[in-house]
């Protein structure tokens, strides 16, 4: 009688245990409560027609540059590290070459909402 009871224990707790170890598995990718997000996104080219080269955003806290690739795929992807609960108001600057640059309109970067995500997408657009 005893061996069926401890039997009939490990098969109970078994299935708890593969379900708790489950649900921290898929935690384990964004914390909401980390600073860390990367902003990813397209960029038009520049308002003289040339592709822009740098992409720089700014925050009350950090300024970050990507200027890899810029120029030839249009996209960017930058990666912030102290970013505040409430969010950062960013502010958006596009490197046309040695002469020229504009101002894109700011946008809010926010911390992920859920635990699945880092990235947060935002398009910057030509004035």
């Amino acid at each position: 009688m005893r061996n069926r009871l401890a039997i009939i224990a490990a098969a109970a707790v078994l299935p708890l245990t593969a379900a708790i170890s489950l649900a921290a598995a898929t935690q384990a990718g964004a914390n909401p409560n980390s600073p860390v997000v990367t902003v990813t996104g397209s960029v038009e080219d520049c308002p003289n027609g040339t592709s822009p080269n740098k992409v720089t955003i700014t925050t009350n806290a950090e300024s970050r540059t990507d200027k890899t690739d810029v120029d030839d795929t249009g996209e960017y992807s930058i990666k912030f590290t102290k970013i505040a609960k409430a969010g950062n108001t960013a502010s958006v600057t596009v490197n046309c070459g040695t002469a020229s640059s504009y101002k894109a309109d700011s946008f809010k970067i926010k911390r992920p909402a859920d635990a699945n995500s880092t990235t947060q997408e935002h398009d910057i657009e030509a004035p």
